[in-house]
């Protein structure tokens, strides 16, 4: 066959009856298009999942996790699956109101599918539970100090707490395990003497749990460095010099800063009993106790035993 007649071969195979061909494509096709679209198959979808909980009224808390989402395998016209989306699903609903569910099983009835689609399989197929009660219980405020207060000066005292304590509401499990409830550091560094006041932040409750109160306010009272020294000294009884009191000795035990107790000498302590000043019938023989007497400038004077015997 010469190369011209090969040509005219293949222009009348292409050309003639060329509307026909062309239905005859058409309709092919259509019918590949109609035999594979009906035929099976399935899809995997993302269901987000909402829980509806008790009511507050109830005390009760859920501590299982319950996942976002469930996987769910649909089948189908591969037709129907290729215009599905998941959002023509919904969602899925686990009605959890009783606060005692502990299991749910997830099956075919709880998805919504489009006429001629089954739910082929769900994944998790099983959700499980667990509860707790719903407590309160008041537990303690503890406010932390930080820094140092100017050299010379401390705190005095206990930092007092208003309220005292606040009321921690949650699960039982967790809120038994609440030994205290801290607030924010007492920052102390450079303070002198004074009555200083903050309003604390307590810290985050554990999860679950809350507090009825956001913060505390703190008290706390700075003073001077104090220190201490102790004498025995003789008492001595004013306007009647050759009288002894029992015990003849008693301890001065004095208190202030450093620089004033440092200074005091022990000579300048006087421990005295004024018999004139209590009012005593002195013209009989008798005996009394008095108090004990001292006088020391810018210090505080303890005197022990605070009491002594006199006789006449």
């Amino acid at each position: 066959m010469t190369l011209a007649a090969l040509r005219e071969a293949l222009r009348s195979a292409l050309l003639d009856n060329l509307g026909l061909k062309l239905l005859s494509l058409a309709f092919a096709l259509c019918l590949y298009a109609f035999i594979h679209g009906a035929e099976n198959a399935q899809r995997t979808f993302s269901l987000r999942v909402v829980s509806v909980i008790p009511p507050e009224s109830r005390n009760r808390q859920l501590m299982t996790q319950i996942p976002d989402v469930v996987s769910v395998t649909v089948r189908g016209s591969r037709t129907q699956l290729d215009d599905l989306r998941a959002d023509d699903l919904g969602t899925l609903q686990l009605d959890l109101r009783s606060g005692t569910t502990t299991r749910i099983d997830l099956n075919a009835e709880m998805i919504h599918v489009p006429a001629g689609l089954t739910v082929e399989q769900i994944y998790p197929p099983t959700i499980d539970l667990r509860w707790d009660d719903v407590v309160d219980r008041s537990v303690p405020v503890q406010v932390p100090r930080t820094g140092d207060a100017a050299q010379g000066f401390l705190v005095k005292g206990m930092i007092s707490i208003e309220p005292p304590a606040v009321k921690a509401r949650g699960p039982r499990s967790i809120v038994d395990t609440i030994q205290l409830a801290r607030t924010a550091p007492f920052d102390i560094s450079g303070l002198t003497e004074g009555t200083y006041q903050r309003n604390l932040a307590l810290d985050r409750p554990p999860s679950l749990v809350t507090y009825d109160a956001d913060s505390v306010m703190a008290t706390l009272e700075i003073g001077r460095e104090l220190a201490t020294r102790t004498f025995d000294r003789k008492v001595e009884v004013v306007g009647m010099p050759r009288l002894a009191t029992q015990p003849e000795f008693v301890q001065v035990r004095i208190t202030g800063t450093p620089e004033d107790v440092n200074a005091v000498v022990p000579e300048a302590i006087m421990a005295r009993v004024e018999p004139k000043a209590a009012n005593l019938d002195l013209s009989q023989p008798g005996s009394t106790y008095l108090d004990v007497l001292v006088d020391v400038p810018r210090v505080t004077a303890e005197v022990n035993p605070p009491r002594v015997l006199l006789k006449w």
